[in-house]
């Protein structure tokens, strides 16, 4: 797995995750409607045959059932693409486009993504995955959105401590999925 293919699964978790508040929320609501149901569709039924018309039940059971098994497929999509992101992460087959040449700094190598590329849902769903707050930081190694910078004031060490860090972090991941 790339980390582009790694930006889009998280992209998509991300989504889903979004989706399955909104499903929880309108649940409670609609389960709230439902406890009132019986009171309400009493007078309701009373009320419209007093006016001559007929009278038809709100759907809420039926509403309430869709939004169960919409909440389901949700939750499966969600776990699906859990799965293959701490798979690709565990599997030691992450490649990281990074630019090999990096940019020296006063005691630190700052490595940019090839074509100006950004994770933000990468960093953002491994920080939430690890427990850690984004940038991530293992070690020296400070991983963002836009760049990895290693402190470090000797170009080969400091790609060393970047092969180490990502090292440990498919290490977390693995750790995370036993």
């Amino acid at each position: 797995m790339n980390l582009t293919e790694l930006e889009v699964a998280a992209g998509r978790l991300l989504e889903e995750q979004k989706r399955l508040k909104t499903i929880e929320s309108e649940l409670e609501v609609l389960s709230q409607e439902i406890k009132q149901d019986p009171k309400r569709n009493e007078k309701d039924q009373a009320f419209y045959a007093l006016i001559g018309l007929d009278w038809s039940d709100p759907g809420h059971q039926d509403r309430a059932a869709t939004l169960r098994k919409e909440r389901e497929d949700v939750l499966k999509s969600i776990r699906e693409v859990h799965e293959q992101m701490l798979g690709g992460l565990s599997s030691g087959s992450l490649v990281v486009p990074l630019d090999p040449t990096p940019i020296a700094g006063a005691g630190s190598f700052t490595f940019r993504f090839r074509s100006g590329a950004t994770f933000p849902k990468s960093v953002e769903e491994l920080s939430a995955m690890l427990g850690i707050s984004a940038p991530l930081r293992l070690g020296d190694v400070t991983i963002s959105d836009d760049r990895v910078v290693v402190a470090e004031s000797d170009e080969y060490f400091a790609k060393k401590k970047l092969v180490d860090a990502f090292e440990d972090l498919r290490k977390a991941v693995k750790r995370k999925l036993s």
